[in-house]
């Protein structure tokens, strides 16, 4: 029996838009201030409770509404903004489809105060029906309250990430948003905290932006931060790059804003980050805040719900001025400081260092661990030896192994067999040892206290993530406190890691923490992402010989894989033949 077509009612459609319109309250919170934006406001306040699952306050001193326009913009396709196909190639605004409040309308309850003289206007509405009307007094503007939402779709409420991911979520739109129009004022007010508070600022576009991008940047990147001030082509492109000694492993410290619009792309990082050419390491990224006019006719912001994206045209033109522009910024700082070391050139000391002379007494032991075994890796770098896919770690003896710390190779070899040569590689058992401990947040780890406290700088948003999230931190071995609004103090840390690694570690789990927070599982993508930093750390880490004793013998004792996390084997093999080839050139 087939089932007949329905037209579905105002409401579900409704609810099935604010699924893909409001998929949080940190999206309910975007398009709320996007409106007061477009609504010619110099202040805008936020007040949240409870990640925005309780209230979200969003009031304005904008151009406000007539009694007709309060009740008809929470209609579905009412805008303002465009009237006809056209009018979409050209948009500037932040909003234009229409969709937003009627989305939050259908899965809240809404109540909105607003004016266009002293006179205002005040609506109640449940589930997109206006329940009580009134006239009253205020100023020109107009204040929204959203309560209790998603109080009807219990599923997606179900589904929300947790309340200290989405704090932080909230924190990042309105720094971003603020980047988009420094001349307005903002302030967020979170659980009666606050969180952000920067005024108006009537001066030079970009100038204003980078006052605002001292906020948001950690201070070691700030002032080593290098400027962008290029336009070529209709192409105009503003604002800080990193420096490349201050380049991040992850793309989080990246800010964007397009056409006075904050958006993610990864084509114009991947732009940004081409530009930087051998300036910084394939597996690094770098900082930046960058504000970039592209004329409107390349790009198409109508591609995304939430308009997070935007497709563009012409890339080629796109990524050309980006690299002119990169490069300018170089050619500039080089200047600067060209002209600098010149000036400080004749009053330089010149150190002559005698040559060292090497020390030719022989020695068996030197020969044994360096000559020989350097030989094997310069010929073999492993292509010779084979994956052992199963070794009984049981029946291993470990005063047969000599300790090895070569160009090529850190790790042991197991000397005792006449029959072939087996070579543990230490960076491949650090990995799958701390790998383990970090995948299951082992409390276990031992800390120790550190000398001298490491202080790290943040941006607001990681600051309130860090602070709802010390107990975390502290089951992955960060003992952390939180010293000011932009800095934390990293107190002990696991004894596994050395001081050089120490920065580098804790990002990585602040990812990682981000990462569970939002999804509450590791998935396989994400553990060979973690997998992937963490090698990176065990590839620099030195070892005293008891260390390295002591790091095979605990992974001897707990029984790991042979296979590391990044599926390369920790033990390999040359037999005999092989031995005997090599030997013989």
């Amino acid at each position: 029996m087939s089932k007949s077509i329905q037209i579905l009612d105002d409401n579900l459609i409704n609810k099935i838009a604010a699924g893909e319109v409001i998929e949080s309250p940190v999206s309910a919170i975007k398009e709320l201030v996007e409106n007061s934006i477009d609504a010619d406001a110099k202040n805008i306040v936020i007040e949240v409770k409870k990640s925005g699952l309780e209230l979200i306050r969003v009031e304005d001193d904008g151009i406000g509404m007539t009694n007709k326009d309060a009740k008809l913009c929470f209609k579905r396709h009412a805008t303002s903004k465009i009237k006809t196909f056209d009018d979409l190639a050209v948009v500037g605004s932040m909003g234009f489809r229409g969709e937003a409040l009627a989305s939050i309308a259908s899965v809240s309850k809404v109540e909105i105060k607003t004016s266009i003289d002293s006179v205002a206007t005040h609506l109640k509405l449940d589930r997109s029906k206006i329940i009580f009307e009134k006239e009253i007094a205020r100023t020109k503007g107009t204040t929204i309250d959203i309560k209790s939402l998603f109080f009807n779709v219990p599923v997606r409420k179900k589904f929300q990430k947790t309340l200290s991911y989405l704090n932080s979520e909230i924190v990042k739109v309105i720094n971003n948003l603020s980047l988009t129009r420094p001349d307005i004022g903002f302030k967020l007010i979170l659980n009666s905290d606050i969180k952000i508070s920067t005024k108006p600022q009537d001066i030079d576009k970009k100038t204003a932006f980078k006052n605002r991008i001292k906020n948001l940047l950690a201070k070691d990147v700030m002032k080593n931060a290098i400027e962008v001030d290029f336009s070529e082509n209709n192409f105009e492109i503003f604002g800080l790059i990193s420096d490349p000694n201050f380049s991040k492993k992850t793309k989080t410290h990246q800010y964007l804003i397009v056409n006075n619009r904050a958006i993610n792309s990864s084509i114009i990082s991947k732009f940004i980050k081409e530009a930087y050419f051998t300036r910084i390491q394939e597996n690094e990224y770098p900082v930046f805040a960058l504000h970039i006019k592209i004329p409107f006719h390349f790009v198409d912001v109508n591609v995304h719900p939430q308009k997070k994206e935007i497709r563009i045209r012409e890339l080629i033109f796109i990524k050309q001025a980006i690299k002119n522009a990169v490069d300018n910024a170089f050619e500039n700082t080089f200047q600067k400081n060209k002209i600098s070391r010149d000036n400080n050139f004749f009053s330089a000391d010149f150190n002559f260092t005698k040559p060292e002379i090497k020390n030719d007494n022989f020695s068996f032991e030197n020969i044994k661990k360096e000559n020989i075994f350097q030989n094997f890796e310069k010929q073999l770098i492993f292509e010779k030896f084979y994956d052992i896919e199963n070794l009984d770690l049981e029946f291993l003896k470990i005063d047969h192994f000599l300790f090895i710390e070569t160009k090529f190779l850190r790790g042991f070899l197991d000397i005792e067999d006449d029959e072939k040569i087996v070579v543990f590689d230490l960076s491949s058992i650090f990995l799958t040892s701390l790998f383990e401990k970090v995948k299951n947040k082992e409390k276990q780890l031992k800390l120790q206290t550190l000398l001298v406290p490491i202080n790290v700088s943040l941006n607001v948003a990681d600051i309130l993530f860090v602070e709802e999230n010390l107990k975390g931190f502290l089951d992955f071995g960060f003992d952390v406190r939180i010293i000011s609004k932009d800095q934390i103090s990293i107190d002990a840390t696991s004894q596994m890691l050395e001081k050089e690694n120490i920065k580098e570690m804790f990002f990585l789990i602040l990812e990682d923490l981000k990462h569970l927070n939002s999804t509450s599982l590791m998935d396989k993508t994400y553990e060979k992402k973690l997998a992937t930093q963490i090698s990176k750390i065990a590839k620099t880490k030195s070892y005293t010989e008891e260390e390295a004793i002591n790091l095979l013998s605990s992974f001897i004792k707990n029984k790991h894989a042979n296979v590391d996390p990044l599926g390369q084997s920790i033990f390999k093999k040359l037999n005999k033949n092989g031995i005997e080839k090599i030997l013989k050139g």
